[in-house]
């Protein structure tokens, strides 16, 4: 039977252990919030659970109630879907779970107390607390300090319908559901182990169940992983296509110009010394601003501006790029920074195709101050200043159409991946500017 808390133990006990199981949840998907609204959340939930207490008599119970009410205060005060939170709290509360699973047999044996001990003792629950308070609290700092988590959810938080599209969460919340179960179980099992005599065979099933819960939260690292790698591979698969069509074009150029040469050796053979000299002065007029590659030093990059060139070419703007430094010490994936400037420059054209005349796009690299500053500014429609503090929220865009506003976001993510930051302004210009510091090592190519 579930039994009835005193006030003190939801004071000491169920609002910090909402709180950390929340805030440990939402850090381990990449999610941002305030903690005073947690905080708030952790209240009302408390207070739910205090008096679903009093008149709930199956076991386990709570927890159900504990993860509904917590959906629901967090999508009025938090504004963040149902799915994303169910996620991050199904995560935390596995690992609450299973903290709890390991810690209450052993306060159980140094107080020489049961669980029928807890109606008559209910302190215990607030000791019991302590050591997985204190574990969650420094789990949480570890990972807020190294930048680790399970996988981005962010760009999800305000698109819950691409949410239910991605295969890879319904794999996540199948496996989140049944890890629940599993606490649930636990618990049941955690309450009745005294009709097992001994307790030896609770012992067994407790760690069984650890085990189990161990296991649930390697699949979730582990298909965290998976979409990271996808998300890799797309960005690979556009870097080998530029490179594809940079080879492409030196293979074509290398083929002319083979062609060219015999023709002009048959000129001078055939001695029509006049004729060479008149096509060779057609072949400088025709090629010397168009043909030739630009080479900037690194191949990826090198790709990436010749076929923003073309692009120029083909839509009448005025591409200017300057790179006054040497990268090799910009420590950064080749493909990385190529789907950062690749991304900015397709905006920049995007903007200023919209223009009748005068389109112009800028790309400038330097080495200031013992950092890279990568600017990309275009003439086109200025952005506002409201719009400048959205451009880089997941699912925001001006563009009007479904699947667009994650670009400039996924972009920011890649910046500061690499310890970067990006900066918008607006004055004649509209000015992406990214910095990025000094680090050992060259940039892959």
């Amino acid at each position: 039977m579930l039994y009835s808390i005193p006030w003190y133990v939801v004071l000491f006990e169920s609002i910090p252990e909402i709180f950390f199981t929340l805030i440990l949840g939402f850090k381990l998907f990449n999610l941002d919030i305030e903690f005073k609204k947690i905080f708030l959340i952790s209240c009302i939930v408390s207070i739910i659970g205090y008096f679903a207490r009093k008149n709930i008599t199956v076991y386990g119970v709570h927890t159900i109630v504990f993860i509904i009410s917590s959906l629901i205060a967090i999508k009025i005060i938090l504004r963040i879907n149902f799915i994303c939170s169910f996620i991050c709290i199904s995560t935390s509360s596995l690992i609450n779970g299973l903290l709890q699973s390991l810690f209450t047999p052993i306060l159980f044996g140094i107080f020489q107390k049961g669980t029928e001990d807890l109606i008559e003792f209910p302190w215990i629950n607030v000791l019991n607390f302590i050591p997985c308070g204190l574990l969650m609290v420094g789990f949480f700092k570890y990972i807020d300090k190294r930048k680790i988590y399970i996988f981005d959810l962010k760009m999800y938080e305000n698109d819950e319908k691409s949410l239910i599209k991605d295969k890879s969460i319904l794999v996540l919340f199948t496996i989140l559901t049944q890890g629940i179960f599993i606490i649930v179980m636990n618990q049941n099992f955690y309450l009745f182990y005294e009709f097992y005599g001994t307790g030896t065979q609770y012992v067994v099933v407790n760690y069984v169940i650890s085990i189990q819960t161990i296991l649930v939260l390697i699949s979730i690292r582990g298909l965290g992983s998976d979409i990271e790698n996808k998300v890799e591979m797309n960005f690979l698969k556009t870097h080998l296509k530029q490179m594809e069509g940079l080879y492409n074009v030196l293979r074509t150029q290398n083929h002319e110009h083979k062609r060219h040469i015999q023709t002009i050796q048959s000129m001078i053979y055939l001695d029509e010394i006049q004729s060479a000299k008149e096509y060779i002065d057609g072949l400088s007029e025709n090629y010397s601003q168009t043909d030739d590659v630009i080479y900037v030093g690194n191949m990826a990059l090198t790709a990436l501006i010749n076929d923003k060139r073309k692009v120029a070419e083909m839509n009448n703007v005025n591409f200017d790029f300057s790179i006054n430094c040497i990268l090799s010490k910009l420590k950064i994936n080749s493909w990385d920074l190529c789907s950062i400037l690749g991304n900015l420059l397709d905006n920049a054209f995007e903007i200023v195709i919209k223009k009748r005349d005068n389109r112009q796009v800028k790309l400038e690299i330097n080495y200031i101050d013992d950092k890279y500053v990568v600017e990309v500014s275009n003439n086109g429609e200025k952005i506002s200043e409201i719009e400048i503090d959205k451009i880089f929220e997941p699912g925001y865009t001006t563009k009007g159409s479904v699947g667009r506003g994650y670009g400039l976001f996924l972009t920011k993510s890649l910046i500061e991946k690499y310890g970067g930051t990006i900066e918008v302004y607006c004055q004649e210009d509209t000015v992406f500017q990214i910095v990025f510091p000094y680090k050992e090592g060259g940039l892959s190519e």
